[in-house]
């Protein structure tokens, strides 16, 4: 190709690696802008969630089983009782240097209704034998206070992990699915996590970290622009590498 005094002819392959690798580094960078999208959508709920305070909320059946529960990022404020005799503990749980447990146990509502509390983290004591912890909790009617979200999920999960087999309480289940969890009751389960406030008495190591954004959009924005630049880089190295001035 001609322009003007010079000639541009890069090579094939040239042209071939600098295609794919712009188009890798463009998708990237139209990803970055999908997640500033999405993080735009995740402070504007996080905002309105902290504009709405703690709520008193009573669950019923028809609540758990329609799926219109308590909603991730708010703060609600449920009353109940404790069913410290059928606790889940989250396994493999790390805090400093030192394995441990998430401690969840359910609170039962008036309408029967169970909501899973986590009431922080355990260290598991004693050796490879010795038997779980199966810590105690407040008895009595309790107004528990807290944050909502979703049931933690792995970085991969492989196959139907479903466990409703399990023998004696407290059991120990690694990641569980929100189906595993309800499997484990005879009774309806709410769809989520309430992280027990840090201030409430019967809990235990709580470092909760409330801010489920992470980078802000900004941020997402200022690494699409470096994924597009990178592209340009790559155009603009094919294009001055292979130009050449005509004799």
């Amino acid at each position: 190709m001609h322009i003007g005094s010079f000639r541009f002819a890069p090579p094939w392959w040239g042209v071939l690696i600098t295609a794919v690798g712009v188009a890798i580094l463009s998708a990237l960078g139209v990803w970055q802008i999908e997640r500033a999208h999405y993080k735009e959508r995740l402070v504007a709920e996080h905002a309105a969630a902290e504009r709405a305070g703690p709520q008193h909320l009573q669950l019923d059946v028809a609540d758990v089983e329609s799926g219109n529960g308590p909603r991730h990022g708010y703060r609600y404020i449920f009353v109940g009782h404790y069913d410290a005799a059928h606790q889940l503990l989250l396994s493999n749980q790390v805090e400093g240097t030192q394995t441990g447990y998430r401690v969840w146990t359910p609170l039962i509502l008036d309408s029967g209704v169970r909501v899973m509390v986590d009431r922080g983290w355990v260290p598991k004591t004693g050796d490879r034998g010795a038997p779980r912890p199966n810590p105690k909790a407040p008895t009595g009617e309790m107004t528990v206070r807290g944050y909502w979200q979703g049931f933690p999920q792995p970085g991969l999960r492989f196959g139907a992990d479903q466990q409703c087999n399990l023998a004696g309480w407290p059991r120990a289940l690694n990641y569980p699915a929100p189906a595993t969890v309800r499997c484990q009751y005879r009774a309806p389960v709410a769809n989520g996590l309430l992280l027990l406030d840090p201030k409430a008495p019967g809990g235990f190591v709580r470092d909760w970290d409330e801010d489920a954004i992470g980078l802000r959009p900004w941020a997402h924005y200022v690494y699409a622009s470096q994924w597009f630049l990178m592209a340009m880089i790559a155009v603009i190295i094919l294009v001055v590498v292979n130009t050449r001035r005509r004799s």
